[in-house]
């Protein structure tokens, strides 16, 4: 049996033991899939903790994904472009990282039938931490991307850093209650939500609000969405899965099993 972790602080919140374990079960894989509480300053022992053979990996969540990009031997080229590693893989004794944030997105913000949701528009990125630059390094091809955090520095960071195709986000103060949104959309890439806050609370919501917050219950955010009319609304529990599955198939190298995956979760994605 080999073991998979989740390295985060908090993560005992975390769904994505449940979806893993039930795609290694699906698949008849004798692995697991666990959790481990790591602070800051214990993060590179326990990437270091990887470099045996009963391991496959890890995925990386708040606040490590920027910092674990550091400490791998190699990187993919998209997780060096976007500054952050959330998945890390075991090649023998060797640490690769990748950022499979990026799809799970680039999934949760493609329609149904194959088309963007999110194209030509001006979006509003709440945050500037690991997953906004994935969210952000989506976006910025195809669209004008406004980031805004509560600390206004890590946003001009992040507006400073991430060049995509020549095309670069725009830092802007954190919105007020009862101020009018100048974006078609809004996606929620910060924490707020976790607790029971909606980080726009007072503020009249766009036409499209997308939340990658990933919980049990509906954040207050989605569930305001869902209340709206003519919101289209993108649930976190849709970028989690479809990181997920690209993070199962990185460590094992078979097809993952996502309606398994997606049956694991407490309610569809």
């Amino acid at each position: 049996m080999a073991r998979v972790y989740l390295f985060g602080h908090p993560v005992a919140h975390s769904l994505s033991p449940a979806m893993h374990n039930a795609a290694f079960a699906a698949l008849g894989l004798p692995h697991k899939y666990e959790t481990r509480d790591v602070d800051v300053k214990g993060l590179a022992s326990a990437v270091a903790d990887l470099r045996r053979d009963d391991v496959l990996g890890a995925n990386v969540t708040i606040p490590h994904k920027e910092t674990a990009l550091r400490l791998v031997d190699d990187a993919t080229a998209e997780a060096r472009e976007v500054g952050a590693v959330n998945t890390l893989i075991r090649r023998g004794s060797r640490m690769l990282g990748a950022n499979t944030d990026v799809e799970g997105f680039a999934r949760a913000v493609t329609a149904a039938d194959g088309s963007p949701l999110l194209s030509g528009a001006t979006v509003l990125l709440l945050g500037a931490g690991g997953a906004a630059r994935a969210c952000a390094y989506v976006l910025l091809p195809t669209n004008r991307v406004l980031v805004a955090n509560r600390t206004a520095a890590r946003a001009e960071d992040l507006a400073r850093a991430l060049d995509v195709e020549g095309h670069r986000a725009e830092a802007v103060p954190w919105p007020r209650a009862g101020q009018e949104l100048a974006a078609d959309a809004v996606v929620n890439a910060t924490a707020l939500g976790m607790n029971g806050e909606d980080p726009l609370e007072g503020i009249p919501l766009p036409r499209v609000v997308v939340d990658i917050v990933p919980k049990s219950e509906v954040t207050p955010l989605v569930r305001r969405a869902r209340g709206s009319e003519n919101v289209v609304v993108v649930d976190g529990l849709t970028m989690l899965l479809h990181q997920a599955a690209r993070s199962f198939e990185l460590w094992t190298g078979a097809p993952a099993p996502v309606a398994a995956m997606r049956a694991a979760l407490p309610r569809p994605a």
